[in-house]
């Protein structure tokens, strides 16, 4: 018995694969570049000061409450390296941030702000 193979078969499936490749990877490069437009638009520019951000570590470093539980800020580095690192008493580090998050966490404490949406945001 004698079978023929059908050519044009492999070709067809090869032009609905890269067919459906073309209109998956449009529409969802299209909703990519829309989303990052919308981010671009609601997120201003944040840029963290240096003097803003030892006013930030000093207005913490006084709070009652840090110093009763022996918690302490210092701000480390310089520019866009700069880093707030906190300390428990022993000189353990709890948590070390960017200035940047770390003057946007201090905003969001001031104003009453859940802190959990300011943590999910990138910095």
């Amino acid at each position: 018995m004698k079978i023929n193979s059908y050519s044009p078969i492999p070709q067809s499936f090869g032009r609905i694969a890269e067919a459906t490749n073309d209109k998956q990877g449009g529409a969802g490069s299209n909703a990519f570049e829309r989303q990052g437009k919308k981010e671009k638009k609601e997120e201003p520019e944040f840029e963290a000061t240096m003097e803003a951000v030892e006013a930030a570590v000093d207005t913490y470093s006084d709070d009652e409450t840090n110093l009763s539980h022996g918690i302490s800020a210092s701000a480390e580095g310089n520019g866009p390296g700069l880093k707030v690192v906190l300390k428990d008493a022993t000189g353990g580090i709890l948590r070390s941030v960017s200035g940047e998050e770390f003057l946007k966490l201090r905003e969001a404490v001031n104003s009453g702000q859940k802190s959990g949406r300011i943590l999910d945001q990138k910095a």
